[in-house]
């Protein structure tokens, strides 16, 4: 209500009437009109219509209140604060928290305020950050129904609990989500694929494709970890092997290159997915396969990045570094 003095103050000089001519009308004291327009206190809830109906204005309008002014700020306050996401989180949690304060009833600014102290949970190790995390995600579930928000809240809800060793807890969120492929058929890119036609139709299948293909090689190597983890050694090779098949059949001239992947950062999921094969051949004794398919993994590394991110870039070979120490393939020989 910060703008509401100063809107009856445009309001009345508008209309061309003095601070005790309004205040004569509402059978107030001027001390009162006053008040109100230096910003040092409020009209009484009961009066907001009569002084809406008296101006012959809308609420929205005595309030100052427009829809896609609040939307626009919010995504300017979510472009910001992905600026900072990853390389300053006090930055980006300011800027979170900020536009919360400002525009409360924005759930995507808290939605992603949660993301962000999952991601840093996840990749920095940052378990001060479970008691935030949980919170926020408590007061979302309590804020929405809408399927998306609650979908993504309770997912790193579950990754929260699960890094604060609560996996009974995580298994319960995980268990109390809705199956949503119902729902997701139905969404825009799939209506316009199925019903449109001609370039229409083209935009929707085009726009949809990358999209199924990442969720297609994540769940097969996703798959392959969990057998993996129970030791399932061949059907574990068979899930990264798939994954990899799936990533390759969408390369550009079918080859590896900086440019060659469909969605950016795919070659990271490419090479650990390489690495995480190689591991279940040394796990089935099959030591020369594992040599090669650990030679195609540092190729798939370094053809991927240009000379400069090669020679700039540390991370480049994080992937592979991360999956070789993470399936155990220390014991094989130290990573190069």
């Amino acid at each position: 209500m910060n703008n509401l003095g100063n809107k009856i103050r445009e309001l009345r000089r508008k209309k061309g009437i003095t601070q005790e001519q309004l205040a004569s009308v509402l059978n107030l004291s001027p001390q009162a009109v006053s008040k109100w327009e230096m910003g040092a206190g409020y009209p009484d809830v009961g009066l907001i219509p009569v002084l809406a109906g008296y101006f012959g204005v809308s609420l929205d309008v005595l309030f100052d209140f427009d829809v896609s002014q609040i939307k626009e700020r919010v995504e300017d306050t979510l472009r910001e604060a992905g600026r900072y996401f990853w390389n300053d989180f006090d930055k980006a949690e300011a800027t979170y928290l900020r536009g919360i304060q400002a525009y409360p009833g924005a759930l995507k600014l808290k939605a992603e305020l949660l993301n962000l102290y999952e991601c840093h949970m996840r990749n920095n190790g940052r378990t001060e950050l479970a008691g935030k995390a949980i919170a926020v995600a408590e007061k979302l579930l309590s804020e929405t129904e809408e399927p998306g928000i609650t979908a993504r809240t309770k997912c790193n809800l579950a990754s929260v609990y699960n890094m604060c060793g609560r996996y009974e807890d995580a298994k319960n969120v995980i268990r109390s989500m809705e199956t949503l492929w119902p729902l997701h058929i139905n969404d825009r890119m799939r209506s316009a694929m199925f019903i449109l036609k001609g370039r229409d139709r083209l935009e929707g299948a085009t726009e949809l494709k990358p999209c199924l293909h990442q969720e297609l090689f994540a769940c097969c190597d996703l798959e392959g970890e969990g057998y993996f983890e129970i030791g399932d050694w061949e059907n574990a090779l068979r899930s990264f092997e798939e994954s990899a098949a799936v990533i390759e059949l969408f390369l550009k001239d079918g080859r590896v290159a900086p440019d060659a992947y469909p969605i950016p950062g795919t070659e990271s999921n490419h090479c650990h997915t390489v690495v995480s094969a190689a591991a279940c051949l040394y796990k089935l004794g099959r030591v020369e396969e594992c040599e090669e398919m650990l030679k195609k993994a540092y190729r798939i590394a370094v053809d991927s990045h240009t000379p400069e991110e090669l020679t700039e870039d540390p991370d480049c070979f994080l992937a592979y570094k991360t999956s070789y120490h993470r399936h155990g393939l220390d014991e094989y020989r130290p990573c190069e």
